[in-house]
């Protein structure tokens, strides 16, 4: 046992190759196109305006959106389609088209 509280050498974690970043498929990629068509919304300064607000994600050009990003985004996309339809309750919260930060955790 040792007397040392810590021990400052290399942690073998540290020396590991970091994780590369796994960027959106084809498949992703298609997803996203269709659902942007179903909620009617074609061109590409709304589609990064809606890709920042739903993701959390800033992107000047599609192939900057990670796989991790894109899978939130395609489910946060449906949701916005299938809320679309429903009826309106009067409360400006629960009516509210965007998502805030609570939703988003």
């Amino acid at each position: 046992m040792s007397d040392q509280l810590f021990t400052f050498g290399s942690d073998p974690a540290d020396d590991a190759d970091p994780p590369q970043t796994v960027m959106m498929s084809e498949a992703q990629r298609a997803t996203i196109r269709d659902l942007f068509a179903q909620l009617g919304v074609t061109d590409a300064k709304s589609q990064f305006v809606i890709v920042g607000e739903l993701t959390g994600t800033t992107i000047n050009s599609v192939s900057e959106l990670t796989a991790s990003a894109a899978g939130r985004l395609i489910d946060r996309l449906r949701a916005r389609i299938a809320d679309a339809g429903k009826a309106r309750t009067g409360s400006a919260w629960v009516d509210r088209e965007e998502d805030t930060w609570i939703d988003r955790l």
